[in-house]
């Protein structure tokens, strides 16, 4: 008889560590597949073509194409922004996108960086916008 309880109190816990396991195991797979609610870039209009480049950013790897299909520019170097080389980091708006001016021209940029796929390599690369000065 006490034997008998045992293997029906083991069931139990069997049967509920089963539904605990199987209802994380689907609310890790739920969470990872859904998307933010907010995706856009803090201060930065909902319609300017950098929200929809971020979006897609967030979702994977991009190409250049992508930026410029969003009126963006990927042809300056990020490695150039990062260690200052004739371009200034004038502030971080959430993670991936910035701020920068080029030296030379004091031209100011909004930027998002991506990672682009050549072959096996992933490429570290910023797609900009220049920023229109108003007034």
């Amino acid at each position: 008889m006490l034997n008998k309880l045992k293997r029906l109190k083991m069931r139990k816990c069997y049967r509920v560590f089963s539904f605990l396991s199987l209802f994380s195991f689907f609310s890790l797979l739920g969470a990872g597949c859904s998307t933010p609610a907010n995706m856009n870039i803090p201060t930065i209009p909902k319609d300017h073509p950098a929200n929809k480049f971020y979006q897609a950013a967030q979702q994977g790897m991009l190409s250049d194409r992508v930026c410029r299909d969003n009126k963006g520019d990927p042809a300056i170097p990020s490695g150039k922004i990062q260690k200052g080389e004739g371009y200034t980091k004038t502030g971080d708006l959430t993670a991936g996108v910035f701020r920068f001016r080029e030296t030379a021209t004091g031209k100011e940029y909004l930027g998002v960086s991506f990672l682009q796929y050549n072959g096996f390599l992933q490429i570290p690369k910023v797609c900009a916008w220049e920023e229109k000065k108003s007034g």
